[in-house]
């Protein structure tokens, strides 16, 4: 979609495939949205061999395309808007243990610290993104620790698990009522 910035990921995708020492990054975009015809032709004039683009799929079939992921760009074109959301695909690559990289900021970004499965970049800085791709690209230990830290971390986002923790709270402030105390 327009919010995304991928105009941000075909910047960084030409530097990377500008950069002789660089490992054989892929991306992979998967969908439709309002800028992919332009975006696809812009990688043409590029000479850009280095992304792929898929027709959106049955959302029954996304999670055997994002097994493909070493890392997952998460990023959003730099708005005061942007600062108070969190994407939900966070939470997708939390549970399938697919390290982000993540180009948001705000709320979601003290997330991604805050549980260490990702890391951040300045959003629209495609030398940023570039720099953390190739770190990540270099160091596989570290991607493999991002996942690890991503699957310990899905479990208390759990919709299930936070909706859990909501009623007992609300109990708790019931019972504090009806019991005469006010809440602390």
């Amino acid at each position: 979609g327009m919010a995304h910035g991928l105009a941000t990921i075909l910047e960084a995708a030409r530097l990377v495939q500008a950069r002789p020492d660089a490992p054989g990054i892929q991306f992979l975009l998967l969908g439709d949205g309002a800028e992919k015809e332009r975006l696809k032709a812009q990688c043409v004039e590029s000479g850009l061999t280095n992304v792929t683009f898929l027709d959106s799929v049955p959302r029954s079939e996304v999670a055997r395309y994002w097994s493909l992921l070493d890392v997952s760009i998460v990023h959003l074109k730099r708005q005061p808007l942007f600062t108070t959301v969190i994407p939900s695909k966070l939470f997708e690559c939390m549970a399938m243990g697919i390290p982000v990289l993540h180009g948001v900021e705000g709320e979601s970004a003290e997330l991604v610290a805050h549980e260490g499965f990702g890391l951040t970049f300045e959003p629209e800085n495609a030398d940023a993104l570039t720099d953390r791709l190739l770190e990540l690209a270099r160091n596989p230990d570290r991607l493999r620790e991002l996942s690890r830290r991503g699957l310990e971390a899905a479990p208390r986002h759990d919709r299930s698990h936070l909706a859990h923790e909501l009623l007992e709270t609300l109990a708790r402030v019931e019972a504090a009522y009806s019991g005469g105390l006010s809440p602390a």
